[in-house]
């Protein structure tokens, strides 16, 4: 027994020394991979408040996150005076994690509008509200329950095709996150049960906080949970090949419809909202890397190869649903697809991502927030 005792101890020990190794390693050579979202009962999802760490996954930036939980400064509820507040509701192009801060596409737009003779002399103060995977529906619950705690004096709404799919249960996400759906009245309800469900209440658990707390100060277990973390986005890319094109032209499933459907209704239902606040809205679109590719002959090559249609079917149904209801519109897919050609550039992708796809680059949200910031001077002098 005493020999089992000294075998086991002497593996425990190796063990140990192991892992204390492979922890001293991973911080000498700078390998870090940080938890970055933690589960909130408004949206599903916030950012890891006060974090503070690198992002290397696709692009490679410093990221700082307030109290509140977005990647943006600390700002108070009390809107000073001099201060013309600007809320961006959106998903990761918003959150813009793969860019440094000051490239922000709405950081851009801060500076362009600082000319801006519109504002008054007020300063153009952007509020970060972007959260990587949310869709309308989450967006329209900020809103609602903490957006206007700021007084924001414009709200930009950033339109992401895959907006669409977030907004219906049919694709994913149910019970880890709010939807909103037409009841059999034909109203538009909110159904925030994931709140109680088990998968959510179990992310929200003391111990499974705990252990997020733990993980979050380890390199080895943060490279652990990254390498199953990898697995998951695989199978989600996977998902989203197979889906791809889908969106060239009308729906053709009765889940797409409605997820069409309930997309329309959440987005009338944030202009709705900031119109009864007598404040000002603009909606506007991210375009996607191959509708604003550079090369004219890799777009319909692109396009071909998931089914042929039109790539940019989704942006004239929401400038459509615009003009119906009086909306403010931005596509910036021609104005991104022209600087591209003309500059034989790419808007979208990185070096240690998928180049000329994924994410707007500095580049991407340069142009983007320079357009953006012309429209809203220009919408504010009207």
């Amino acid at each position: 027994m005493r020999t089992a005792a000294f075998a086991l101890l002497s593996i425990m020990i190796g063990l140990i020394f192991s892992l204390a190794a492979m922890e001293i390693g991973l911080r000498v050579a700078g390998t870090d991979y940080p938890i970055f979202w933690t589960p909130d009962p408004v949206a599903g999802a916030l950012m890891w408040p006060n974090l503070q760490a690198e992002y290397t996954l696709e692009g490679q930036s410093w990221v700082e996150v307030n109290s509140s939980g977005f990647r943006d400064h600390e700002h108070q509820e009390t809107k000073p005076v001099h201060e013309f507040r600007i809320a961006f509701l959106g998903d990761s192009y918003t959150e813009a994690v793969q860019v440094p801060f000051q490239d922000a596409y709405w950081n851009v737009a801060r500076r362009g509008l600082k000319e801006c003779d519109a504002l008054n002399g007020r300063i153009p103060t952007p509020l970060n509200f972007g959260i990587s995977g949310i869709g309308t529906g989450q967006q329209l619950e900020m809103l609602r329950k903490l957006v206007w705690d700021y007084d924001p004096d414009l709200v930009v709404l950033a339109f992401v095709s895959n907006d669409i799919t977030d907004n219906s249960p049919a694709y994913g996400g149910v019970g880890l996150k709010p939807f909103y759906f037409f009841d059999d009245s034909d109203e538009f309800v909110l159904d925030d049960s994931f709140k109680t469900s088990v998968d959510f209440t179990r992310r929200t658990s003391p111990i499974i906080n705990l252990r997020r707390r733990i993980i979050q100060k380890s390199r080895l277990l943060k490279l652990l949970v990254e390498i199953r973390a990898s697995m998951a986005r695989k199978q989600s890319l996977q998902s989203a090949k197979s889906r791809s094109g889908f969106l060239n032209g009308p729906p053709a499933t009765d889940a797409l419809v409605e997820a069409w459907r309930v997309t329309e209704e959440a987005i009338s239902q944030v202009a709705s909202d900031v119109e009864s606040r007598s404040k000002d809205f603009l909606l506007f679109s991210v375009t996607t890397g191959f509708q604003v590719h550079p090369d004219p002959a890799y777009r319909h090559k692109r396009l071909v190869e998931t089914g042929g249609g039109d790539m940019t079917y989704w942006n004239s149904r929401l400038a459509a649903l615009a003009d119906r209801k009086g909306i403010d519109y931005v596509d910036l897919v021609e104005p991104l697809r022209r600087h591209a050609e003309s500059n034989r550039v790419c808007l979208h992708g990185f070096d240690n991502a998928v180049p000329c796809g994924g994410h707007w680059n500095s580049e991407g949200h340069r142009i983007a927030g320079e357009t953006l910031a012309k429209s809203i001077c220009r919408k504010m002098s009207d």
